[in-house]
């Protein structure tokens, strides 16, 4: 059996053409190769930045073993797209670091992927998402404050907002980067910090033609959450501090994005 490692490699075109023309043979004639391959490359969440610092921890070992022992779900065979599907390989390694079962935490991600669009269900995956930052994560060096801007004209322009470092610094907390990812097929944008006691934090942005909401909130995995839409946007601030120091920050995000 052609293993998980070497599906991705296949996947991300990493092969040379002798054994890419071998792992083809076996996708054609072996039915569980090509259920594998179809399983591996459904994912399209970019988990890889995440689990950078938990790579050199994993038991990558343990994660083959485990592997081996999960059936497949029916291929749904879709596209591969965009991301190195070797982050897929790195996430479940990652989770297996930190303590999570690989299966449950895969399996609930992907039902979260299908329901609202601008409701609890995009909250929930970030939120498993963001549960796995740590300070590493995000790095603790100085910051490249052109980088940070162009990172944040990138973001802004996919999502229709100006989005500059000062509109949205946060007090006591360090700005990072700002990123895009995707939840079920669209655009959602991810601005990220280190609060002050040095904790991921992140404000997170999807656009949302359900109408302007008042501010809520709510807990998940362990952090607070203050979540808004505005008539074009909805918006979620995630992370360690306390609620109302999470709640005062959004007031100030509010404030600054609506000018």
């Amino acid at each position: 059996m052609t293993s998980d490692e070497m599906l991705v490699a296949y996947l991300d075109g990493e092969l040379d053409a002798d054994t890419r023309r071998r792992v083809e043979g076996l996708i054609g004639s072996d039915e569980a190769v090509a259920d594998r391959l179809h399983f591996l490359a459904a994912s399209n969440l970019p988990f890889k930045n995440a689990f950078d610092p938990l790579l050199d921890k994993a038991p990558a070992e343990k994660l083959q073993s485990m592997l081996a022992g999960i059936s497949p779900p029916e291929p749904v065979r879709p596209p591969v797209n965009g991301w190195n599907r070797r982050g897929f390989l790195a996430a479940a390694i990652g989770f297996i670091a930190v303590g999570v079962a690989v299966d449950r935490t895969f399996l609930g991600l992907q039902s979260g992927l299908h329901g609202d669009q601008d409701g609890s269900d995009w909250r929930a995956v970030v939120a498993q998402y963001m549960s796995l930052y740590t300070r590493d994560t995000l790095g603790t060096g100085p910051v490249d404050a052109a980088l940070q801007s162009a990172q944040l004209r990138d973001v802004g322009s996919q999502l229709g907002l100006a989005l500059t470092p000062d509109r949205v610094q946060l007090p006591g907390a360090s700005l990072k980067r700002a990123q895009m990812l995707a939840y079920d097929g669209r655009a959602l944008g991810q601005i990220t910090y280190l609060d002050a006691a040095q904790a991921p934090l992140a404000l997170c942005i999807v656009q949302s033609s359900k109408g302007a909401k008042a501010a809520d909130a709510e807990r998940r995995h362990g952090m607070n959450v203050v979540y808004w839409s505005s008539d074009t946007h909805a918006f979620m601030l995630i992370g360690h501090e306390s609620p109302d120091a999470i709640k005062a920050m959004s007031d100030r995000i509010r404030q600054s994005l609506a000018i």
